[in-house]
């Protein structure tokens, strides 16, 4: 790749003259994939920028758009919804990509001012729209055709991009160029048909055609960021397949800088991809954005002809964000939830939040004791799909659960999370999921920066935790580490952080997890690591056994990944294990262990 052209990024590249003429313990064995910004923020990122970018970070609102002005949130937030959303259902238009690019990029652009526009890609959606009347948010929905959404809203774009149908890089250069220039991106053929089927788009002049331009994926966005990287947010950013719209409305509202790394394999598929050229070229943006900022999208499923680089593996975009410091918010499909969609609506929600209150502690005895931990939860799309249809099911509330919660929700879907914190049952509890402020690869996070500023980072990092872990009244600290432990100071970082009662480890089950170490502390605070890898019942009441050992009282953590789809098996796991095994809540579990310990 281009080098010299790598080191232009943000750093005021060049603008065009008259652009609208232009054309620990070890590591496991590897898995199934899982699936108030500082002045220090500034301070860190300058240094590693160099001075130019400086003044830019310190701007105050009045001359950023992009930056709210309180920077008191981590993620950028929408105007509150209008009272009328105008809405169109996705799940029949013809064309999954063609047809839905141009309406979830308009979405951004008219959303920017007041979210007016709702898109309802599936029947979640149009559950979460219903909970938006409901709440107050809105007053009406109106349901119209694409036609008729672009007749009324058509007047906020300033002109059309075409996007490359060779090159699936160029769908992520346009949707930015939406962001910046307010151009609607189309493909050559929907160009033609919207012209012929929509009065509006007939006097709309193509600004730009990137028909043909260039050969790489990566040297579209050398491109781009060379002209126009200047002008986009440093808030954020995001890893986001090309093929996939639904996050597209906020990546547009608020001109958040994407890139999409492809798997090495891709490039046997798609001469267009470069994954050597792509991972560098991440690696370069990350390094020149602040710490401590969140990476929207994801790192594989790619629906767009290309799988991408992998969460995990010998090519994790996971590892690679982690170690520049950017964290994890899941924002697209997963391979097991659909990308979350109308975030330019859900951001301009807001809530305040309290869990409700733990029943009385049953009484200690010479049992054994277990809670359960939902995984996943760090992902938007989660909450908005997967953990929904959980909650709807019958056997919901039966066994106590903890549920995973990205802190970031707060700031994102503050709407969805409201609607659980108020159905909660007593058997409910939320928890922080991995690990913080967001998803990271703990036992790397942070190595890349200078070493002058690792620390300060780190220290940010638990500053922004601590804020979010109060606003949404969390107790309780879930971690990753299903393939390396992180070192044990910096679990005992995280085991300071205020109002703390217990941290539960791991994603799955740690292969050096034993029934002696599966309970332990970390300077006062009880560490509960996973025990259970998954179903049938008979496995997973084998396996309480198991690691229960033979000392009396004991107390087991079982995490519940994406093989976890019914509530049904907790029900029937309570019954096959019988009187001398209670599940309780997972605020209740380190008090009982506490109470143990004394008892010793």
């Amino acid at each position: 790749m281009d080098r010299q052209a790598s080191t232009r990024l943000f750093l005021g590249g060049p603008q065009p003259a008259d652009i609208s003429t232009a054309g620990g313990e070890g590591t496991a064995p590897a898995t199934q994939e899982r699936r108030d910004f500082l002045k220090q923020s500034a301070i860190l990122a300058a240094s590693a920028l160099g001075a130019p970018l400086l003044p830019a970070l310190l701007r105050g609102a009045s001359e950023d758009p992009s930056s709210p002005g309180s920077h008191e949130s981590v993620c950028l937030k929408s105007s509150p919804p209008a009272h009328t959303l105008w809405a169109v259902r996705i799940e029949g238009l013809k064309d999954r990509l063609a047809e839905r690019l141009p309406l979830s990029c308009l979405q951004g652009l008219v959303n920017r001012r007041r979210p007016q526009i709702f898109l309802a890609y599936d029947h979640f959606d149009q559950q979460w729209l219903d909970w938006l009347r409901e709440r107050g948010d809105v007053r009406e929905v109106r349901w119209v055709q694409p036609k008729e959404l672009y007749e009324r809203f058509l007047p906020a774009a300033q002109g059309l991009v075409v996007t490359d149908p060779k090159l699936p890089g160029s769908v992520n250069v346009a949707t930015m160029l939406a962001a910046v220039e307010g151009w609607l991106p189309v493909t050559p053929s929907l160009c033609k048909e919207l012209r012929r089927r929509c009065p509006g788009f007939a006097s709309l002049k193509v600004a730009m055609d990137l028909r043909g331009r260039w050969k790489k994926n990566v040297a579209a966005y050398q491109w781009f960021y060379e002209n126009y990287g200047s002008r986009m947010s440093r808030r954020m950013c995001a890893n986001y397949d090309p093929g996939q719209f639904e996050l597209r409305d906020y990546l547009v509202e608020f001109k958040v800088p994407l890139v999409w790394v492809s798997h090495p394999d891709d490039c046997k598929r798609d001469p267009a991809a470069s994954w050597a050229d792509e991972s560098q070229f991440a690696r370069d943006l990350f390094q020149k954005l602040p710490a401590n900022i969140p990476c929207l999208g994801w790192w594989d499923r790619g629906q767009g002809g290309e799988e991408g680089c992998g969460e995990n593996g010998p090519f994790s975009g996971m590892e690679l964000a982690s170690q520049y410091a950017k964290f994890e918010l899941c924002t697209a499909f997963d391979g097991f939830a659909r990308g979350v969609g109308n975030l330019s609506v859900h951001s301009g929600t807001s809530a305040t939040f309290r869990q409700k209150s733990a029943p009385p502690l049953p009484p200690l005895a010479d049992k054994v004791y277990y809670t359960y931990t939902r995984t996943d939860g760090d992902g938007m799309n989660f909450w908005r799909q997967v953990y929904r249809d959980l909650w709807d099911q019958p056997a919901h509330g039966k066994v106590p659960v903890a549920w995973q919660l990205g802190p970031t929700g707060f700031d994102l879907i503050p709407d969805i999370l409201d609607y659980f914190y108020k159905h909660a049952t007593a058997n409910d509890v939320f928890v922080n999921a991995l690990t913080g402020i967001g998803y990271i690869r703990e036992s790397v996070y942070l190595e890349k920066l200078p070493k002058a500023e690792q620390q300060p980072a780190w220290n940010q990092y638990m500053d922004l935790s601590a804020r979010y872990f109060r606003r949404l009244d969390l107790s309780l600290l879930t971690t990753f580490e299903a393939f390396q432990l992180m070192p044990q100071e910096r679990l005992e970082r995280l085991a300071a952080l205020p109002g703390l009662k217990a941290i539960y480890r791991n994603y799955s089950r740690f292969p050096s997890t034993t029934a002696d170490n599966a309970a332990s502390e970390v300077n006062g605070v009880p560490v509960f690591r996973a025990v259970i890898d998954g179903p049938p019942v008979a496995n997973i009441v084998r396996q309480f056994k198991q690691f229960a050992g033979a000392k009396r009282p004991a107390f087991l953590h079982a995490s519940l990944s994406n093989w976890f789809v019914d509530m049904r098996v907790l029900v029937e796991v309570e019954k096959a294990l019988g009187p001398d095994y209670v599940a309780v809540r997972p605020d209740q579990l380190p008090a009982l262990y506490l109470q143990a310990k004394k008892r010793r």
